[in-house]
Order: structure tokens, then sequence, then C-alpha cells
């Protein structure tokens, strides 16, 4: 559900802003409270609520855009981790 404010401006709730992170409400909440990197927010007076500004929160998601770099279709991918028996034989052979 999204809010609408007397400006025009729209507002996220928590649930949309961890929904757009692509993290849960739960982790979301611990990452507020352990101070870590977020959108703007803002707290309204005498409310336990938080709001979140949709322009705010698109303009911090966007200063972390990247440039597609990562494997070249085709191109292999070296796997992590110890290698399995069979990989191993594999090898050898």
């Amino acid at each position: 559900m999204m809010a609408h404010s007397p400006k025009g401006g729209r507002y996220y709730t928590d649930k949309e802003v961890a929904g757009l992170l692509g993290i849960s409400l739960g982790r979301l909440r611990n990452k507020l409270s352990a101070g870590q990197p977020l959108p703007p927010r803002i707290q309204p007076p005498g409310c336990r609520n938080r709001l979140w500004s949709c322009e705010a929160v698109h303009d911090w998601l966007a200063q972390f855009t990247t440039a597609g770099t990562g494997p070249v279709r085709g191109q292999l991918v070296k796997p992590r981790g110890r290698p399995t028996k069979q990989a191993g034989r594999a090898r050898r052979a």
C-alpha cells in the first residue's frame, strides 16, 4: 500500500522498502537498529510508523548501479571450493 502526502509526494512503508531491497521485514529492522546504510527515512512525530520517500529510496538505489561486469556468455566460471572427487579424478586422467 502506498500513502500519499498532501503535496503529491509518495511514501513507502517498511514492508514495501524491504520488498524493494529483497530482504525480509525483520532483516530491514535489524539493519535499522544496527545503523547500517539505508535510504533516508521519515519518522513523523508521535507516530511509530516510519515512512520512506519514494524518490529518496530510488535515488539511493541508483547510486549503487554498476556496469555489467559479470562473466561473458560462453566464458567458463571457475567453481568455488574444494573440487569433488569426481572432478579430481577427471583432471588426473
